[in-house]
């Protein structure tokens, strides 16, 4: 079994050297074979530099450099691709998260298909305050989502944690990811719920640095948005997730396959029309069948 990290990174080249190696004493804990893929794009400091240093250094490095500035969901979809391993775990480079408890979420994997670091805690790293605003504003995203998405609470305690690990099936189960952004991490989340997958959490202290890369006003914004059209928008359905167009006593309905009414006269079975003469979508052949009909 090998365990891949995927470290996305945006001009972190004061961190990013320690929470690398804080992650491999992690790693050597668990005992595991594994690799670590660093992902910079449009860095303007020295994190590339850093980055190859460490690449050259340890055969289990990955270096992938874009020269744009694409996001962090993109740097995060280049490092799956770019993954070999049977888990996988994200964890941000700029070590709000705590790396020592990377064999604590790979452990909770044992019961679950995906485990994440839920933020119980946030500190402010020069004071030691919570960090209030930061925290009320993820919480409210939180509930935003769990509204739009009809999520049970109970299954969902932090949508938006950028520390997470996860079986490399969930990740092929849930193609296409789309999302650049900060939102990415929402969107794996969310598929993987619609997909069945069991998600369980361990609580970790958010420690917050002071120089975040997510803009308080901006990046919530843009977040609300995408998880809009989420809602909004058909495609926001993985791959095989059949999605049906149908009558129902004469009315249209769109409605998934588990979900098409079943009564004492109505039940859905494999064909390409309607009983009452109605084209159905050409994304998939299905129709509502009268029981009194012949089988």
């Amino acid at each position: 079994m090998i365990i891949s990290v995927i470290m996305p990174a945006y001009n972190e080249e004061k961190r990013i050297a320690i929470c690398f190696h804080r992650v491999v004493r992690a790693l050597e804990e668990y005992g595991q074979p594994f690799e670590i893929i660093l992902e910079e794009d449009g860095n303007t400091d020295r994190t590339p530099q850093i980055i190859d240093n460490l690449a050259g250094k340890y055969a289990f490095v990955k270096a992938l450099h874009f020269p744009r500035r694409m996001g962090k969901g993109f740097g995060t979809r280049m490092g799956l691709e770019a993954s070999n391993g049977d888990l996988i775990v994200l964890l941000d480079s700029d070590m709000e998260y705590p790396p020592e408890r990377i064999p604590d979420l790979l452990r909770g994997i044992d019961a679950n298909d995906v485990t994440v670091g839920a933020r119980s805690l946030w500190r402010n790293v020069k004071n030691g305050e919570v960090r209030a605003i930061r925290a009320l504003l993820s919480r409210i995203y939180n509930v935003i989502v769990k509204i739009l998405f009809k999520v049970d609470p109970q299954r969902i305690q932090d949508l938006q944690s950028g520390f997470k690990a996860f079986k490399r099936g969930v990740i092929e189960a849930i193609q296409p990811i789309t999302s650049n952004g900060f939102e990415i991490d929402s969107e794996i989340l969310i598929k993987a719920l619609r997909k069945g997958f069991k998600i369980g959490f361990i609580p970790v202290t958010y420690t917050y640095k002071g120089d975040s890369k997510v803009d308080i006003i901006r990046d919530p914004v843009k977040m609300l948005l995408s998880v809009l059209r989420w809602k909004l928008d058909e495609k926001f359905r993985t791959r095989g997730e059949r999605h049906l167009k149908v009558r129902y006593l004469g009315f249209p309905m769109r409605v998934t396959p588990e979900k098409v009414p079943i009564g004492p006269s109505w039940s859905p079975t494999e064909s390409g029309s309607c009983i009452d003469g109605q084209p159905l979508s050409q994304e998939i052949n299905f129709r509502v069948k009268n029981l009194g009909e012949s089988q």
